[in-house]
């Protein structure tokens, strides 16, 4: 998310309830980052209402679901300070309240159950896991006396092509946790598409995120703190800057002035992010829920073809004359680099459009000439396309989790700049991700400023994190 929270000392507004001044650069016109929702005919949505079937016209480009697992509870919980129920709390009354519903797997459409068992066991992410963190799961895979082509046929099924040589063990096993932990029927998303809660956030708080502010660098300034370089801007002085853009595009900003040292810039260039691309087709009608072979409402089907795997949509099944929208082809690693190629030229994604079309009838048993029929528009999306992203979400590979990452999870430029994003935490490609490494440099920013009542109000308002030690920040916390 190419976002920037800057920290003063000011008390005319707050962050967090604390009484400290803020202010959100984005660096697009779009807020939400990575969050993001595509509708396909956008005046018709905000004419309508949930239950109406123009509100379900629309597809998660980006975030599109949530586990459901404690672990996510700062996001999805029941509690008063967990994300969602806190916007609803603060919605002015004529605003719409964000609904949570059910993200639907539907596990016969699915590897997910063989024979009514999990295909993976339930492995609990631990310390012992980083043991092995210098090890890709392939080279881990070879060590347990597994083929190539038995290691191709796992990755094949159950990931990525490529992902298996270039995901650590460490991050493989937390995935394999999230998905395999929460149970089938726990998933939810958000009726209406992930944004709301991006801009619901934006709408409840003091002051409005200044958009269209592109940071091009930081530097030290004269009088202490930081100088942000905003395009077209004059600069700003801050006593703390947040920097959460991801960190392909980080790596562009100018921060030269600032010293960081040699772990910290290596961490920038070198933290591993994974290609991945959607393309969201709209029909005519969700002939997918009308199929002789039974009806698909919710889940996703998965191929060896290009397009590798189909999610349906999992609102606006009980809605009749629903949009027909789904996400045609969900892509990673290099089988979404591959498709990539095309996307740039409008001849290259007729093509796309088509051979979508052309799998996708395989997959399903129709004809080609019968989607074609129903096909009314689509968008196609890859996440390095783009300047502000420069990447989907972070897939470390070997040794990045305990030599690489930790550089980051340190504040630089005398404890006046810090890192954030999900990369920067266990959840990466969550959202969860991305709020626990805020709250740890929330925790950090107090620190450096002797702040130890504000810390204490944090966690009194707030609650912990459990990658989060308190005791780091604050002798208020020792022995805990």
């Amino acid at each position: 998310m190419a976002i920037f929270e800057e920290i003063g000392r000011r008390p005319e507004s707050r962050i967090l309830n604390l009484d400290i001044d803020y202010e959100i650069l984005d660096s697009t016109q779009r807020i939400g980052g990575r969050v993001y929702t595509h509708r396909f005919d956008e005046k018709r949505w905000n004419a309508s209402k949930p239950g109406q079937p123009d509100y379900y016209d629309y597809y998660d480009v980006g975030a599109m679901r949530f586990p459901g697992l404690a672990w996510m509870d700062r996001i999805i919980g029941k509690a008063n300070n967990s994300l969602i129920p806190y916007i609803n709390s603060k919605l002015k009354p004529e605003e719409q309240p964000i609904k949570l519903i059910p993200y639907i797997f539907t596990a016969n459409n699915t590897f997910r159950l063989f024979n009514s068992k999990l295909v993976y066991g339930q492995v609990i992410p631990s310390a012992k896991t980083f043991k092995h963190d210098k090890l890709s799961v392939r080279e881990y895979l070879v060590t347990k006396g597994f083929s190539a082509e038995q290691i191709n046929w796992l990755e094949t099924i159950t990931d990525a092509t490529s992902h298996f040589d270039t995901m650590s063990l460490t991050q493989a096993v937390i995935e394999l946790w999230i998905f395999n932990k929460a149970p089938i029927d726990s998933w939810l998303c958000v009726e209406g598409g992930m944004d709301r809660v991006t801009y619901g956030m934006a709408s409840i708080i003091k002051k409005p995120v200044e958009v269209g502010k592109r940071a091009t660098a930081i530097k030290p300034a004269p009088n202490g703190g930081l100088k942000v370089a905003i395009e077209g801007c004059k600069d700003k002085v801050y006593d703390h800057v947040i920097n959460t853009v991801p960190l392909g595009a980080m790596q562009a900003m100018d921060m030269t002035e600032l010293d960081l040292d040699y772990r910290k810039k290596a961490a920038i260039r070198e933290l591993q992010y994974d290609p991945a691309g959607k393309i969201g087709m709209k029909f005519k009608s969700r002939w997918w829920e009308e199929l002789d072979s039974g009806s698909f409402q919710g889940g996703q089907s998965y191929s060896d073809l290009p397009i590798r795997r189909c999610v349906y949509p999992s609102y606006g099944v009980d809605t009749h004359g629903a949009a027909g929208t789904m996400i045609a082809s969900y892509t990673w690693g290099q089988d979404s680099a591959r498709l990539s190629s095309y996307y740039g030229k409008v001849e290259g994604r007729k093509r796309i459009v088509e051979m979508t079309l052309r799998n996708l009838a395989v997959m399903h048993n129709v004809t080609y000439e019968f989607l074609k029929s129903q096909y009314v528009d689509s968008h196609i999306w890859n996440w390095y396309d783009g300047e502000d992203a420069v990447g989907a979400f972070a897939l470390f590979g070997p040794d990045e989790f305990s030599t690489v990452m930790p550089a980051l999870l340190m504040p630089a430029a005398n404890g006046a700049l810090h890192f954030a994003g999900e990369a920067l935490s266990a959840g990466h490609a969550w959202m969860i991700g991305a709020t626990d490494s805020a709250y740890r440099t929330v925790a950090e920013i107090l620190a450096a400023e002797g702040m130890d009542d504000k810390l204490v109000q944090l966690v009194n308002l707030w609650g912990t994190v459990d990658e989060v030690d308190m005791s780091w920040y604050s002798n208020a916390f020792a022995g805990e």
